[in-house]
């Protein structure tokens, strides 16, 4: 996928007609159906008509020519969790061509027309899955409409396959050949669909196409992007969060060769503002020498006396106070009678997105009008972040957005090309910031670190009361005086276990270290305290972890079928091995149904995880291969912030820089993972996040099946377990 060249692409989001022609390599005739948002919400069917005027109105578009070529603008940024792939497979599907003959152009980033196209959540196949079919199918049943009347037959006689429109005799007739009549045709509202079970594309394993390009070089990234005349940028920040540029003096920096300015910037961060001191150069080495020639004093306001134990100091003296409800049924506080009471707290610390390609974002500013290049998660809110910024209507800024290293939540953010187009507007010239990774490691923002405090009781082999308290700070209240805790914070926490009084609760903190969207979000810190806590209930019922599990669950058919399978693939009544420990969790994250089994044993007198086995329910599966890499990808992730890393704070600010003191999972550290997809016609989920929440919990509790040690605390350390 390569980014539309400068200037092809209108800020409007409309194309001149001669460029779109020139784009899509149409020359006359084409048949262009799409999905537009329609009143309410609903999308509709729309086309372009190929005599219409001077422009094209770009929408989401699959876009077939009189050579059959078949062009897709998708609207939603690839960032590793393959949508480049699987968009395509759905679009195949029902219009009945080879997907390897799809190509795939990224669209205008515009709102009004696609509404979000933020990649967060695992949303990506969620929300395009519906739009996807009624375009391929609506093309589809155009072109057999083509082609019925061409040969005067009813067009029940005439079947779609590989591009083609076959007729009970045998005749056929190309799309290529059918578009210039199709296109003349009214699109249908509602086309019929495939069922499932008659499904080629969907559900079969497909190898991804931006995997070659991605290894040969071929692939553009943000940090790729070269732009006449641009200029980079390094930005010296406050150690300690919120420090402000009291003086700095720039004579050293720019008497490095190649340095063309200094100057001071900022950018906001969620309601903070984190002010900077730019060195520009016309390379970027220069800009970096420059930058640390700087000579900086920073007013800190004495927050360099705050640290990660300050902080937990603070969330265990909050955890006294009751809580905003976020959840609850029945009446935790009125049950009594016999019965053994579990009490438990969890704590996790905050986690750097350590991409493997750094922050990074170029910007033009110039002449009222503003253009951005690079890797993002979130097209729509730069667009509208530089409007805002710069005061100019957001018709006057084009988004032009790249492959990404990596997003993980972390470029879901503005932050980075607000501080390029603030650089842009000082120096007057495009400006890349590029971040190093002693950047990312220490401005962050990071995943919250919390605390998580659990109530339970249980009798008669059943849990008959559950309290779960949830201490961290909140992604989207960040600043002000509302200290009422969201329910965003009890993310990942089970309320589908058949329980009769529970109570799920936040108490908000607010901090001075900033936090944002990391992959699986709150689900990461509260499935470990809750999926630990369910383990440590099913210990004092004298239940089987899994059993315990099933028998809260048995209304719950898809949870049932995780755990049965589950139970089915690890052999889990089967005599265990000596020497070997099993934990086990579930999650649902963005839809899907997850459920992990971890194998430990003891190596030269360390814990170490020996098998990992997960069985995932994301109902229609598009690709099982990527699905399953999601999975797997999400459990490497897991794995690290489970034992190998976790942000230390110290005097106010950062202790780690880079990742000699950030640890990373290795290849010879990972143990064998076996993914099993279950197969059924439930509407598409998300995938790319369920996998890593399940990883903290689900080896913890086999760390305690094996040596007895609950672990509390993470990362914890695998050596020092007994």
């Amino acid at each position: 996928m390569k980014t539309i060249p400068n200037n092809t692409q209108e800020r409007s989001g409309k194309l001149r007609r001669r460029e779109f022609l020139r784009l899509t390599a149409v020359s006359g005739a084409f048949l262009a159906v799409g999905c537009s948002p329609g009143v309410g919400g609903d999308s509709k069917i729309t086309t372009i008509d190929p005599a219409g005027g001077s422009d094209i109105s770009l929408n989401q578009f699959v876009v077939i020519n009189t050579s059959g070529r078949v062009l897709l603008y998708n609207h939603r940024p690839e960032m590793g969790q393959g949508t480049y792939q699987a968009i395509p497979m759905i679009l195949a599907e029902e219009l009945e061509v080879d997907v390897e003959k799809i190509e795939i152009l990224p669209s205008a980033a515009d709102e009004k027309k696609y509404g979000s196209q933020m990649v967060v959540g695992s949303r990506s196949i969620q929300t395009e899955y519906a739009n996807l079919r009624n375009m391929g199918a609506a093309a589809r049943e155009m072109l057999k409409q083509a082609a019925a009347n061409r040969w005067q037959v009813a067009v029940s006689e005439c079947e779609a396959s590989l591009g083609e429109i076959i007729h009970n005799s045998g005749k056929k007739l190309t799309y290529g050949e059918l578009v210039e009549e199709a296109s003349k045709l009214t699109p249908p509202e509602n086309p019929p669909l495939k069922a499932p079970g008659d499904f080629k594309v969907i559900g079969r394993s497909t190898a991804r196409r931006d995997i070659p390009d991605k290894t040969n070089g071929a692939a553009v990234y943000g940090l790729d992007i070269q732009v006449p005349g641009m200029l980079y940028a390094s930005v010296e920040r406050s150690p300690v969060f919120l420090g402000k540029v009291v003086s700095f003096n720039d004579e050293k920096a720019k008497a490095v060769p190649g340095v063309k300015a200094v100057v001071k910037t900022q950018r906001n961060v969620w309601g903070h503002t984190r002010e900077g001191v730019a060195v520009v150069a016309d390379n970027y080495w220069a800009a970096n020498q420059g930058r640390k020639a700087l000579e900086i004093k920073w007013d800190t306001g004495g927050l360099e006396k705050n640290s990660s134990a300050t902080i937990l100091k603070k969330y265990k003296a909050d955890a006294a106070k009751k809580g905003v409800s976020l959840a609850e049924a029945g009446n935790v506080s009125s049950v009594g009678g016999e019965g053994k009471v579990v009490e438990a707290a969890y704590e996790t610390p905050y986690q750097s997105h350590v991409c493997m390609e750094p922050m990074n974002a170029t910007v033009s500013v110039k002449e009222g009008k503003a253009e951005f290049w690079g890797s993002t998660q979130n097209p729509n809110g730069i667009r509208s972040q530089l409007a805002r910024q710069l005061n100019i209507d957001p018709e006057n800024v084009a988004i032009n957005y790249t492959f990404m290293g990596g997003g993980f939540g972390r470029r879901s953010m503005t932050d980075v090309a607000e501080e390029a187009a603030d650089i842009s507007l000082q120096v007057g010239a495009p400006v890349k910031v590029v971040w190093t990774r002693e950047d990312d490691l220490t401005q962050g923002p990071f995943r919250a670190a919390s605390l998580n405090v659990c109530l339970g009781k249980v009798a008669g082999g059943k849990v008959v009361t559950l309290e779960h308290k949830v201490v961290a700070q909140e992604i989207q209240n960040q600043t002000g005086d509302k200290m009422e805790a969201g329910r965003q914070l009890m993310g990942g926490i089970n309320t589908e276990y058949e329980i009769p009084n529970f109570r799920i609760s936040g108490v908000l903190q607010k901090h001075y270290v900033p936090i944002t969207y990391w992959r699986a979000v709150y689900h990461t810190t509260n499935c470990f305290a809750h999926e630990s806590f369910i383990d440590e209930l099913a210990i004092a019922a004298g239940k089987n972890p899994l059993d315990f599990r099933l028998d809260m669950l048995k209304n719950h058919t898809r949870y049932t079928k995780v755990l049965q399978t589950l139970a089915e693939k690890t052999n889990w009544y089967a005599p265990k091995e000596e020497g070997v420990g099993r934990g086990v969790s579930i999650l649902e994250r963005s839809g899907a149904f997850t459920g992990m089994v971890i194998e430990v044993k003891k190596e030269n007198g360390k814990v170490k995880p020996v098998k990992i086995t997960t069985v995932v329910d994301v109902g229609i599966c598009i690709n099982p291969d990527t699905v399953r890499a999601q999975t797997e990808g999400s459990i490497v992730m897991g794995l690290t912030a489970t034992y190998k890393s976790g942000i230390r704070l110290e005097n106010g600010a950062v202790a780690q820089s880079n990742f000699h003191d950030y640890n990373m999972l290795t290849f010879e550290e990972c143990p064998p993972c076996e993914t099993y997809i279950i197969q059924n016609e439930e509407k598409p989920e998300g995938a790319g996040e369920s996998g890593l929440a399940n990883v903290a919990p689900s080896l913890c509790n086999a760390i305690f099946d094996l040596t007895g040690v609950r672990v509390r605390k993470l990362p914890l350390d695998l050596g020092a377990i007994g």
